[in-house]
């Protein structure tokens, strides 16, 4: 929500990629299969208002964007991955138990893709010494997301929502403490380190 107000306060995306909300709601669609598969109506729900929110965020983007080909092709190559990802799905496992552990394992994929994708940042804040180039709110929401989601793997039994946000609280954890380690040291200049990048 906060990129997508700065997207509209600016009157255009920025640097900003698409091709976070993108991830984001292809792998809140694979949840909420999953959810939908195994009647469970927790990870369904949840989801699937991930799904709405992600679609919303790439439609902003795709309105405020001046490069709308680039918005086509990263959505059209999601589609295309989901469309055979349910091809496959219903050709290759004949029960429905076979479809949940292929979906469980898929959305594993997604889920720790992208948990682990702010660690990329980390070079750039270990040059630079600064941690302007990430957001602690969001290193901290991610944190503790994953913690409530691996605890309520826990309480239902089900290692494919334990799995990656165990991991996912690993990789925040890590991510905060690179904020404390970083927090008083004195940074060297960001632009010029992003720029030799």
């Amino acid at each position: 929500a906060v990129v997508s107000t700065q997207s509209t306060g600016k009157q255009g995306t920025g640097n900003i990629p698409i091709l976070p909300f993108v991830t984001m709601a292809t792998s809140a669609f694979v949840w909420t299969n999953y959810g939908l598969m195994k009647g469970d109506g927790t990870i369904l729900f949840v989801n699937f208002i991930g799904c709405v929110l992600n679609c919303t965020y790439i439609l902003l983007y795709y309105w405020y964007t001046p490069n709308k080909k680039v918005v086509y092709k990263t959505v059209g190559g999601f589609v295309g991955i989901l469309m055979l990802v349910h091809m496959y799905s219903n050709v290759y496992h004949a029960n429905q138990e076979q479809a949940i552990e292929f979906f469980g394992l898929f959305g594993n994929v997604l889920a720790i893709a992208m948990f682990a994708s702010p660690l990329a940042q980390l070079r750039v804040v270990i040059e630079t010494g600064s941690t302007e180039s990430m957001s602690f709110l969001l290193s901290f929401m991610v944190c503790v997301q994953c913690l409530l989601w691996w605890w309520y793997g826990v309480l239902i039994s089900d290692f494919y929502v334990m799995f990656p946000n165990i991991i996912g609280t690993v990789l925040g954890f890590i991510q905060l403490a690179v904020f404390g380690y970083f927090k008083n040291k004195q940074p060297l200049n960001v632009s010029k380190v992003l720029q030799d990048v």
